[in-house]
Formats: structure tokens, C-alpha cells, sequence
């Protein structure tokens, strides 16, 4: 284990193993983090040895609980460059996860939000138990579901739309039927999991997959699954004003409580996070995930000075007043949005208003 970037690293049998050490912080993801998780692929990638690669946690309640929001506060406050820094690393980091030839397999127990969502995405093999909760929250401290969720969120039509808005969590169950993981195995026989994984003399997916297997259960009915309809009918409007119309003349009153909840999230959140957050999510369905993920990039080096992101961490995070001062327009904003949005979905954002 390694103290400063917190990451219990090891080998056992063919199996490399990167736990996530940070506990203190729900495993917060550090650049150090970030910087040792690619420095050790790179390593593994020529180790004969390694067949494969296991990511966990070393947390009782979170898998990974986002990126290290403070340290792109303090870094912009500070008048340096190192958040746009942070950015660009993690996101070749998680191209290397991707791209990795050897199979990365992710085990999940706890919380799973934001960064944590995505690094979780990146990897080939997921794997969740009933304690797993995810969610993309962003646009409550402003900002914009990033780490690829334009493309992950975006395949899931009005429920990712919804996910994205409002930042609720879904669980495991909702996670697995939205295609989002892949096998339910119950917490308690995580560790068994973990030792046939090492005792295993093979480590390819075929292989991994037939291990995993012999310890899925089936979970719980889905909740989310039994309220598509209902998200379908109030989501999939194509700007922001008719989504939040719907929920507000809800008739069914079955349905009111639920819609009244998530009106009042809506409102709570800023403008301009809501707006680009939904041009994301309709962008992101007539894009490749290379080009969700650049489109990201070029928001992300630019958000902390024009969107809300600095205002919502102080708020929530420094000073814990959570009364947030959000901008309700930003005209410097809306140019720079024009500019960098690439030409390849220029005639997607013209229609939406």
C-alpha cells in the first residue's frame, strides 16, 4: 500500500488487485489516486504474470464517491491551471481502462457516484451487491454529469435524461436493469469471490465471467423499473421549461408525490447546469463515446470559471450554508458554449431551445 496516493496495490495468483484506500473520504478520487491507478496498468500491461486486473474498495460504504471536488476548488481559487490538469488525467486514465487488452474487473459495495460512476463504467466486468447505490449528482454543485455519462446516460433515452437532472441514486437493481452493470452477487460473499478470482490458474473473460457466475443471486425488484413509465412521460420532453411544466400539472394523483419531489430538485439545482446537462444527454445519443468524452473535456476546462461549480462547492462543501447563489443567465457562458461545441452537433443543439 502506498500512503500517498492511496491505493492498496498487490498481486495474488494472476490477479492484479487496486483498492481504493481513501475511506476517510468515501475514496474520493486524489490526482495521486488517479496518477497511480494508470501508473500500475502500465506496469500490469507488461507483466506476463497479471492476466487480469481487480478493482475494489477498502471502504464499508462506498466503491468511490466522485472526484475530489476540493482540491478543484482550492486549485481554482488559487489561480493555477492544475483542475483543467486533474481532468485531462482522469480522462486518460479511464481511456487506458477501456482500451486495457488484459480483463479489468470492478466489485462494488457502497456508494458508486460521479467519478466513482464512471470509473466503474470504464471497467469490462461489473460487479454489484444489494449495498450499491449510484448516482451521476453533479448538477447539484453546478456542474454536469461528466466521466462519460454523456454516452452512458445518454443510451438510456428519458431515464438517463432524469439520472442526469436530478442526480438521484438508483440501486443495484435499477442499475441491473438498466444494462448499466453486469452480475449481482450478495455483499457478504464478495471476499469469497475475490479468492477464487486469485485461486483461479486462468484469467481470461470467458473464464472470469463462469467464476462470477456460481456466486450471482437475484436481487430485489427493481423500483425504478416499475416508474419508467412515468419518467418516459415526464422526461422525454425536449427542453427543460416542458419537462418542469409536466412534472408540475401532474393529474394522476398517485403519481403527485413523486412528481412533486422531483420538481423541487429541479428547482433547487441552477439553470445553466439543468440546460447543459440536457443538451448533453441529447447530444451524447448521435455521439461516439471519443467524442462525448472530448466534447466533456472542452466544457470541463472552462465550467469553473463560467458555470456555477465554484459557487456550488462553497456552498455545500466550504462554507455548509447550502444556499447557493446560482447565476440565472450568463451571456459570456452561452458564447463559449457556441464556440466549443463542435461542429458535428451544431445542428443537434439548434433544436434545442
Amino acid at each position: 500500500m502506498s500512503d500517498e496516493n492511496n491505493l492498496a496495490i498487490r498481486v495474488a495468483g494472476s490477479l492484479g488487485i487496486i483498492s481504493l484506500d481513501r475511506t476517510s473520504h468515501l475514496n474520493a478520487l486524489t490526482l495521486p489516486m488517479i496518477q497511480g491507478i494508470q501508473a500500475q496498468l502500465d506496469q500490469w500491461l507488461h507483466e506476463p504474470q497479471v492476466q487480469a486486473v481487480l478493482i475494489n474498495s477498502n471502504s464499508p460504504k462506498a466503491f468511490c464517491a466522485g472526484g475530489d471536488i476540493r482540491y478543484l476548488y482550492d486549485s481554482y481559487q488559487a489561480g493555477n491551471t492544475q483542475y483543467q490538469d486533474f481532468f485531462a488525467t482522469e480522462y486518460k486514465m479511464l481511456s487506458t481502462l477501456r482500451n486495457f487488452p488484459k480483463a479489468v474487473i470492478v466489485m462494488m459495495d457502497g456508494y458508486v457516484l460521479g467519478g466513482g460512476f464512471g470509473l466503474a463504467q470504464a471497467c469490462h466486468i461489473k460487479v454489484t451487491s444489494e449495498k450499491s447505490r449510484f448516482a451521476m449528482p453533479e448538477t447539484a454543485i453546478g456542474f454536469f454529469p461528466d466521466v462519460g455519462a454523456t454516452h452512458f446516460l445518454s443510451r438510456l433515452d428519458e431515464v438517463g435524461v432524469y439520472m442526469a437532472l436530478t442526480g438521484e441514486q438508483i440501486s443495484n437493481s435499477d442499475a441491473l436493469y438498466l444494462d448499466l452493470v453486469d452480475y449481482h452477487v450478495p455483499s457478504e460473499r464478495f471476499a469469497e469471490l475475490e479468492a477464487a478470482l486469485i485461486a483461479a490458474p486462468v484469467l481470461n473473460s470467458l473464464e472470469i465471467q463462469k467464476i462470477i457466475s456460481s456466486y450471482i443471486t437475484h436481487p430485489v425488484e427493481s423500483e425504478l423499473q416499475k416508474r419508467a413509465d412515468l419518467i418516459n412521460q415526464h422526461f422525454g420532453y425536449p427542453n427543460l421549461e416542458e419537462i418542469e411544466q409536466s412534472l408540475a400539472h401532474t393529474s394522476n394523483s398517485t403519481d403527485q408525490d413523486w412528481a412533486n419531489k422531483m420538481l423541487a430538485i429541479l428547482q433547487q439545482r441552477p439553470v445553466m447546469a439543468k440546460q447543459t446537462s440536457l443538451k448533453l444527454q441529447q447530444a451524447g445519443q448521435n455521439l461516439s463515446l471519443e467524442k462525448c468524452m472530448q466534447l466533456e473535456r472542452d466544457l470541463q476546462d472552462v465550467w469553473l470559471e463560467q458555470g456555477d461549480f465554484i459557487e456550488g462547492v462553497r456552498a455545500l462543501i466550504i462554507d455548509k450554508d447550502k444556499n447557493p447563489k446560482w447565476r440565472t443567465e450568463n451571456a459570456k457562458f452561452e458564447k463559449t458554449l457556441q464556440k466549443i461545441w463542435p461542429v458535428w452537433t451544431q445542428q443537434r443543439i439548434e433544436n434545442i431551445t
